[in-house]
C-alpha cells in the first residue's frame, strides 16, 4: 500500500512538472492581451470614423445653423466622441475583460490546454533545466492539446481563433446590449457635444426647441444604426481584413519565445 502510494505520487509530480502552471497560465493571457490590444484600438478607431460619417447625414436645423458655425458640431462630436472611445479601449482591454477572456478560453473553457502530456508521449523530457527554455522543435511535436507551453505553441493559431472569437462577441456586446458601454455612453457623448457646441455660441437656450430636439434625437438615431452596423461587420470581420494582418498576426516571434520560457 505504501510503495503504491508513493508510486502515486510520483507519477502525479512526473505529470506536474509539464503543466502550463497558475503562474504560467496568468502570464500568457496577460502576454496574448498586450499584443490583442492595439486590434482593439483598430476597431475603436473604425467606429470613431463610422460614427463621424453617419452625423453628415442629418440635416442641421436653420435655426441652429444660422447661430453656430459650420462644422461646429461635428467638430464638437469628434472631440467627444474620441474622449469616449479612449474610455472604451481602456475598459475593453482591462484586466477583467480582456485577459479575463483570453484566460478562459485558453485554460477553463472546451479543450483547455490542460492535463496530463505523457500519454502518448511526444518529448524526451518532462521540462527544459532551469534557466532554459522549450524548444521551437518541442514545439512541432507536441501535437495533441494537454497542459504543457510546446502544445500552446503547437497550436497558436487555434488560440489565436479563439481569443478572436471571443473579443468578437465582447466588443458585440458592448456596442449592441441596452446597458453596454458604448450603446449608453455614445449616446450620452452624442446629446452632450450637440448642447456644448450649443453653448458655446450662445444657442443653449434652444436646447428645448422642438426642432432641435428632433435634430438630437436624429443624431442619436444615426449613431446607433451606425453602431449596430459596426457590431455586424466590422467586429465581424475583426482579423480577416488585410489591413489588420500586423496587429492580429504580426507577432508571433515575441508570442512564441515568451510561450517556451515556462516550464
Amino acid at each position: 500500500m505504501f510503495k503504491s502510494t508513493l508510486a502515486l505520487i510520483a507519477a502525479l509530480a512526473a505529470s506536474a512538472v509539464l503543466a502550463c502552471e497558475p503562474e504560467c497560465r496568468h502570464n500568457l493571457a496577460a502576454a496574448f492581451a498586450t499584443q490583442y490590444a492595439p486590434v482593439i484600438r483598430l476597431a475603436a478607431d473604425e467606429l470613431q470614423g463610422a460614427l463621424s460619417s453617419s452625423f453628415s447625414n442629418v440635416t442641421v436645423p436653420d435655426t441652429v445653423s444660422a447661430v453656430v458655425p459650420d462644422g461646429a458640431i461635428q467638430r464638437s462630436f469628434t472631440s467627444g466622441l474620441s474622449k469616449t472611445l479612449d474610455l472604451f479601449v481602456e475598459q475593453a482591454t482591462g484586466p477583467n475583460i480582456l485577459e479575463k477572456g483570453i484566460y478562459s478560453v485558453m485554460f477553463a473553457e472546451e479543450h483547455p490546454f490542460k492535463g496530463d502530456c505523457n500519454h502518448p508521449a511526444r518529448l524526451k523530457r518532462k521540462m527544459p533545466p532551469k534557466g532554459e527554455s522549450w524548444t521551437r522543435e518541442e514545439c512541432e511535436k507536441m501535437d495533441y492539446i494537454c497542459g504543457n507551453p510546446p502544445s500552446i505553441c503547437h497550436f497558436l493559431p487555434m488560440v489565436k481563433d479563439r481569443i478572436v472569437r471571443r473579443i468578437q462577441e465582447q466588443l458585440t456586446e458592448f456596442a449592441t446590449f441596452d446597458e453596454g458601454f458604448l450603446v449608453k455612453n455614445v449616446v450620452h457623448a452624442v446629446k452632450q457635444s450637440t448642447y456644448n457646441a450649443m453653448s458655446q455660441y450662445g444657442a443653449g437656450s434652444m436646447v428645448d426647441d422642438p426642432r432641435v430636439n428632433s435634430y438630437i434625437d436624429e443624431l442619436v438615431s444615426s449613431a446607433l444604426r451606425a453602431l449596430k452596423f459596426w457590431a455586424a461587420v466590422d467586429v465581424a470581420e475583426l482579423c480577416s481584413r488585410p489591413g489588420q494582418k500586423d496587429a492580429c498576426n504580426g507577432w508571433d516571434e515575441i508570442i512564441i519565445p515568451e510561450i517556451l520560457r515556462w516550464p
